[in-house]
């Protein structure tokens, strides 16, 4: 447990160092090359701690879950797929809106004629 707390604890302190080389050139004032790299090396090294933070974290929690402080994973459940049709019962869907498209071809035709 200490293992991964001083790892969190590490990536924390990277992470505030990031950020101070991101924030450093507005407060010193830097302008030109030494701004560009400040902002560059800063963005890597918050990147790379948080990055580090999420490792720590998960190798945590996968410890706590391996000692039996968390409980164990549940594999997600399967979505229920609906059932096929058979063709029978499209048949007897289809029927109706064939006979009433029929039906509306019919009526269509003696209107224009």
């Amino acid at each position: 447990m200490i293992r991964h707390l001083a790892g969190l604890v590490t990536s924390a302190a990277a992470l505030v160092a990031g950020g101070w080389l991101l924030l450093a050139p507005f407060a010193l004032g830097h302008e030109g090359d030494p701004r560009t790299i400040d902002l560059a090396t800063g963005a890597g090294v918050c990147l790379i701690a948080l990055v580090t933070a999420a490792a720590w974290a998960a190798s945590w929690r996968a410890r706590l879950r391996d000692d039996g402080v968390l409980a164990p994973r549940r594999p997600p459940a399967a979505p229920e797929h609906p059932a096929v049709p058979s063709v029978e019962e499209l048949h007897a869907l289809l029927k109706p809106l064939v006979a009433a498209l029929a039906a509306d071809q019919a009526g269509q035709g003696e209107v224009r004629a």
